[in-house]
């Protein structure tokens, strides 16, 4: 019959599709659990185990994946700016790096109070910019704040490293660790924004503001920052004679002559 054969061929085809959806499913579950194993890898071996480096790559990670959010919502935003206003906008965020990086390497107190307002600022400007849509002028304002933020968390990171710490080694894998954060946080924005255009900028406002939360947490540059628990030193093993009890001085001890070695060689010679 026509119509038996055709709900047998809807059947195949849902069939099809579900098996399609696991498969797809499963493997991304095993390709998140490869990129979570590979980032806290490089987080660990960047850090040397030092809690305020490692403090560091989660803000720096944090911040890149918010970037990126962000220069994905323009392809989905309404007012987004041309290619003029974004390349004047980077032109821009590369003359304030310089002596913003200058800044912090001189005095990084001020590069920790920097970091926290940039991060607050940035996550209210881009809260507003998912609400409201202003105008490309506040996204390009946003784009040249890329830059000098990242090279301000690299020379913080710097700052921060203990001194026999390889220096290229630790910036490499902080950039490693905050590419999969950041590839992460691209692709999701880019497949979610087709759907709703506005929340690749609505999770970079969120990354912004968990950036700001881990920016109170960073150590003061120059002070031992806290590292792992050193294990304690086993007990010392006591010798046999600090075992021995000492006589102490007035007392005489009182030894039966049944006892005695000496009565004993005594008899027998």
């Amino acid at each position: 019959m026509p119509l038996l054969r055709a709900l047998q061929t809807f059947a195949d085809v849902v069939v099809r599709t579900i098996r399609v959806l696991i498969a797809t499913v499963s493997r991304s579950v095993v390709g998140i659990r490869w990129l979570t194993r590979t980032a806290l890898r490089i987080r660990v071996q960047g850090s040397g185990g030092v809690t305020g480096v490692a403090r560091l790559y989660d803000l720096y990670a944090v911040v890149v994946a918010a970037d990126l959010s962000l220069l994905v919502g323009l392809a989905w935003a309404a007012a987004a700016p041309g290619r003029l206003e974004l390349a004047l906008a980077l032109g821009v965020g590369l003359l304030l790096a310089v002596p913003a990086g200058l800044l912090v390497s001189g005095a990084p107190a001020t590069g920790r109070a920097l970091i926290g307002l940039s991060l607050v600022g940035r996550a209210v400007a881009t809260l507003l910019a998912a609400q409201w849509q202003p105008g490309w002028i506040l996204l390009a304002v946003l784009v040249a704040l890329i830059l000098p933020q990242w090279v301000v968390h690299l020379v913080l990171l710097r700052r921060l490293l203990p001194r026999d710490a390889h220096v290229f080694g630790a910036l490499w894998r902080a950039m490693q660790y905050a590419a999969i954060a950041g590839l992460v946080a691209g692709v999701t924005g880019l497949v979610i924004g087709a759907f709703v255009a506005g929340w690749p900028l609505w999770a970079a406002a969120l990354c912004l503001s968990v950036g700001a939360l881990l920016a109170l947490r960073l150590p003061a540059p120059g002070a031992p920052a806290p590292g792992p628990a050193q294990p304690a030193p086993p007990p010392a093993k006591r010798l046999p004679q600090q075992e021995q009890r000492t006589i102490p001085e007035g007392f005489h001890v009182y030894r039966p002559s049944s006892l005695d070695p000496s009565a004993d060689e005594g008899k027998k010679k």
